[in-house]
């Protein structure tokens, strides 16, 4: 019974020392891990993709992976007669990805007029539930937060994750 007594003691002390983290703190980090996010999703074009892909100097890496049944050179009208290709559109969505933000840019939505809605200017009444918690490590639902960030996880194991890989442990 000690033992468990010292960590319901320990907790208690963890709470009433006020160790937790103040919510302009939790914005400020949640909007830095968003900003990191957004800059690790964003990659540039590589422009020595080629439209003819079975050139004599490609290696498997510049190659995009096929089926089996699509590498066949069958005559006839089979499927694998004739080889796919992606449309012009799919091809530079995939070539050429830009951030939200570029587009919005692009699609100049902030000169439209302020009586049009759009997306800079959509509003919506505030939600009548809280927001929905999800495991920082595997999406399932975060019934738990971390002590040190307040970030969600669901589970022990995930717990461990967290602590070892993605937890900032940073003393408040």
């Amino acid at each position: 019974m000690a033992p468990r007594r010292h960590q319901r003691l320990c907790s208690l002390s963890y709470i009433l020392l006020g160790r937790f983290v103040g919510a302009d703190v939790l914005a400020k980090r949640t909007k830095r891990h968003l900003a990191e996010l957004e800059r690790s999703n964003y990659a540039e074009h590589s422009a020595g993709i080629e439209d003819d892909e079975d050139g004599p100097g490609k290696t498997a890496k510049g190659r995009a992976r096929q089926t089996i049944s699509d590498k066949r050179n069958i005559s006839g009208t089979g499927p694998g007669a004739k080889r796919k290709k992606s449309t012009m559109n799919i091809r530079t969505a995939v070539l050429y990805r830009k951030k939200l933000a570029e587009l919005v840019e692009e699609s100049r939505i902030a000169d439209h007029p302020a009586h049009i809605p759009t997306y800079l200017t959509a509003v919506t009444a505030p939600p009548r539930e809280p927001p929905r918690l999800l495991c920082s490590v595997c999406g399932y639902w975060g019934r738990y937060k971390c002590k040190k960030c307040a970030m969600p996880y669901c589970d022990l194991n995930c717990e461990a994750v967290h602590d070892e890989t993605r937890c900032e442990k940073r003393v408040v």
